[in-house]
C-alpha cells in the first residue's frame, strides 16, 4: 500500500525508543548500503541511544539531533538524524524499517526534519551522502531538492558514496 502523504510525528529519540527501533534496525537487509553492522544487541543499542540523548557531540561543538519517526497509528517506522555544525551546515541521514520503504514516509519525515533544521537551528547548508548503488536514497534526496555536491567542508566522502547538497531557503 502506498501512502501519498502519511501523517507522522518526529519525536526526540531517547533510550525509551530502543525496544521499538531495535527489531526494525536488526534487519540485515537494511545494511546493503550502510557501512556499519546492525546493532549487536538490544542492550548495546539502548546504551547507544542513551549516549545520544545529550543531543551534543562529546566536545560540545556539534548538535547531534535524532528523531524517532512515529506513524499516525502509533507504530515506529525508523529514525531521522542530523549533525549540526557551528558554521550553519548540517548532515542528515535516515533509516526506516524495510516494511516502511516506498510509502512516502521518509520524504515526509525528512521534510519535517529539514524544516526544523532551518527554523530552529538556522541551518543554511545541508549535506547528505548515499551509496551510488542506492537508487531509492538518491531518488529521495533529489525529491527533497538536493543536488550532487563536490566537496564536504567537514570530512572526506567515501568513493562509494555520492555527496548531496541543499541550499536551505531563508
Amino acid at each position: 500500500m502506498r501512502t501519498l502523504d502519511p501523517a507522522i510525528t518526529l519525536e526526540p529519540q531517547t533510550a525509551d525508543h530502543a525496544v521499538e527501533l531495535y527489531p526494525l534496525l536488526a534487519d540485515p537487509a537494511l545494511y546493503t548500503y550502510i557501512d556499519r553492522p546492525p546493532p549487536a544487541s538490544l542492550e548495546a543499542f539502548t546504551n547507544r541511544l542513551r549516549r545520544l540523548e545529550s543531543r551534543r557531540s562529546p566536545d560540545g561543538s556539534q548538535q547531534w539531533l535524532n528523531w524517532a519517526v512515529r506513524l499516525e497509528d502509533g507504530e515506529l517506522a525508523g529514525y531521522v538524524e542530523a549533525t549540526v555544525y557551528p558554521d550553519a551546515a548540517a548532515d542528515i541521514a535516515y533509516v526506516l524499517g524495510s516494511r516502511f520503504h516506498r510509502r512516502g514516509i521518509a520524504t515526509v519525515a525528512c521534510r519535517q526534519m529539514l524544516e526544523r533544521l532551518r527554523v530552529e537551528c538556522h541551518v543554511a547548508h545541508c549535506y547528505a551522502t548515499a551509496d551510488r548503488r542506492n537508487l531509492a536514497s538518491t531518488a529521495l534526496l533529489n525529491k527533497l531538492g538536493f543536488c550532487e555536491g563536490d566537496h564536504h567542508p567537514h570530512y572526506p566522502v567515501s568513493p562509494e558514496d555520492v555527496l548531496y547538497f541543499l541550499e536551505m531557503q531563508a
